[in-house]
């Protein structure tokens, strides 16, 4: 079922989310439950009922999307990373959620710097929101995002993520491999994995036929979990076999398959990197200094429509490249991840990323996490020590 998802943007509190449901497609167990105890896995929300309709108001404000946050990762990173998009599929049936009704799309996976966890939309229907390979889908796009330093184990999760994906086997197997503080004596060359690779793997697994352990489909069920197996006689009338050990007393809907989960679409004609987006680039815009210190005169963003060019300062202590464009680490006042820019099909926004000292787009501070549209000629400045900028579009 799909329900339209409206952006909207508020002077005080900053962007946030709509979604009208017909009252009579509300999952109110669900809706009462995470509104009354709200998930740390979920973006806050409130709700009132207008018209035969509920209107549910998600306040991202306080999160900035995931996309602006990608990058290279350490091991213990990369393991919470994964840790935090899975886990609330298994332990979201103690709020009477249903794994189908999860937004499973980028586009609305949002991240708590503080926490450094991953929050989600989610969607209170009694309906299917999320189509059966979603999850799949959007475990390959997070991939392509975030990368970690070991090769191995970045092979490792992309060839669970496409190939039979059991989620307390991949947790498993994410708590066997983070080895961060071992480093070996002699660091073998590993070839990254690829799409193209996976779809070679899966093709010789089709002549070959099912193995023992491969199965069609795979859903968040409480076959493979012990607390689960407590809770059976109280969850199967409602169709929420999952991990939750809270009872239900009844519910009477209509209630959606277990979202099951199985490998995306993959063009064999012509390989493609797993590990990058490469899309055609069509006109060429980017910043030109007009301050007075000494830095880039000229901040190049090539990005196609969909797409996010992130702006930050380099950081000595973590070593390594954590933004599309980076300052020298003595840049004073930007931060290690400071704004985005990001293009759609009206042209380029601009976000802060809840800098220590905030973006300035023509002399006037940003609301941190919400996006402002830039016209050409507009003055951009990353904090307030002279990294000033003029926006220019090709």
């Amino acid at each position: 079922m799909s329900y339209d998802i409206h952006s909207e943007n508020d002077f005080m509190t900053g962007p946030y989310l709509v979604v009208k449901i017909p009252e009579k497609e509300v999952d109110h167990y669900a809706l009462y439950t995470i509104q009354s105890d709200c998930p740390d896995f979920i973006v806050p929300f409130n709700y009132k009922s207008v018209n035969g309709q509920v209107e549910i108001v998600y306040k991202t404000g306080a999160q900035g999307k995931l996309q602006y946050f990608s990058g290279e990762l350490s091991q213990k990173e990369y393991a919470d990373l994964w840790y935090s998009l899975i886990g609330p599929l298994l332990e979201c049936g103690d709020w009477f959620m249903n794994p189908c009704s999860f937004v499973m799309s980028t586009d609305y996976l949002y991240y708590d710097k503080v926490k450094k966890s991953i929050k989600y939309i989610y969607i209170p229907s009694v309906n299917r929101y999320s189509e059966s390979n979603a999850f799949t889908e959007m475990a390959v796009d997070v991939s392509k995002m975030m990368t970690v330093s070991d090769t191995l184990l970045e092979n490792k999760v992309l060839r669970a993520i496409i190939k039979d994906f059991d989620p307390i086997g991949f947790l498993k197997m994410l708590k066997d491999n983070v080895t961060e503080g071992v480093k070996p004596e002699v660091e073998p060359y590993v070839e990254k994995f690829t799409i193209a690779a996976a779809s070679e793997a899966i093709e010789v697994n089709e002549l070959q036929g099912p193995s023992q352990n491969s199965k069609d489909d795979f859903d968040f069920n409480i076959q493979q979990n012990k607390k689960a197996e407590q809770n059976t006689e109280n969850n199967t009338s409602g169709g929420y076999k999952l991990f939750g050990n809270k009872k239900k007393k009844e519910l009477k809907s209509n209630a959606p398959e277990p979202l099951s989960i199985s490998a995306p679409y993959i063009d064999k004609s012509e390989p493609v990197e797993l590990t990058q987006n490469m899309s055609v680039i069509s006109g060429g815009s980017g910043l030109r200094y007009i301050g007075r210190a000494h830095l880039p005169p000229f901040i190049e963003v090539l990005i196609d429509r969909g797409q996010i060019y992130t702006v930050g300062r380099f950081d000595a202590a973590i070593g390594k490249k954590q933004s599309n464009f980076e300052f020298d680490k003595k840049t004073k006042a930007v931060s290690r991840r400071h704004a985005a820019i990001e293009r759609d099909t009206e042209g380029y926004k601009i976000i802060d990323l809840s800098s220590s000292a905030g973006t300035y787009v023509n002399d006037k501070k940003l609301q941190p996490n919400t996006p402002l549209r830039l016209e050409t000629g507009s003055r951009v400045s990353f904090g307030n020590s002279g990294a000033d900028y003029v926006w220019e579009v090709s």
